[in-house]
């Protein structure tokens, strides 16, 4: 990982331009695939619960999404199958998340980050083809890397 790269403040940075409640990033706390996932770096948090929430790979969403390998995208929870399980879901739970969207972050090939944008309130997402960034410090997304 690259120590000069200011998460926190890159964060901020696409939680305002792109009119997001919430911006989080959670990431395995060591380099084995089985291990546990936190979200380390939020912006825009309701409270510190999301430092409480520690999920092994396949579970919550940014388990799911770094063992597919795949973005989620949720515009409204409420007609999803996840509302009824939100329990199982914490950082939907504890920052009343009602749309969201979770991007794997890539780094050689392997997924070893989430970052997750999204909104509360019934408040739409945004028009997704505006999200444009390509790296994320050490990260890069998935569709700039297989393009």
């Amino acid at each position: 990982m690259s120590d000069d790269f200011n998460f926190q403040e890159k964060l901020d940075q696409i939680r305002n331009k792109y009119d997001f409640d919430f911006a989080g990033i959670a990431m395995a706390l060591d380099t084995n695939l089985s291990s546990h996932i936190k979200w380390q770096y939020v912006s825009g948090n309701l409270n510190h619960r999301y430092k409480n929430i520690i999920l092994r790979n396949g579970r919550g969403i940014a388990g799911i999404v770094i063992k597919s390998g795949k973005e989620m995208i949720l515009h409204n929870i409420k007609d999803s199958i996840y509302n009824d399980q939100v329990f199982n879901y914490p950082i939907i739970q504890s920052e009343e998340l009602t749309a969201l969207i979770a991007f794997p972050l890539w780094i050689k090939n392997r997924v070893k980050g989430v970052l997750l944008l999204g909104q509360r309130n019934d408040k739409r997402l945004p028009n997704l083809e505006q999200l444009h960034f390509s790296s994320f410090g050490p990260f890069q997304r998935e569709d700039m890397i297989n393009s």
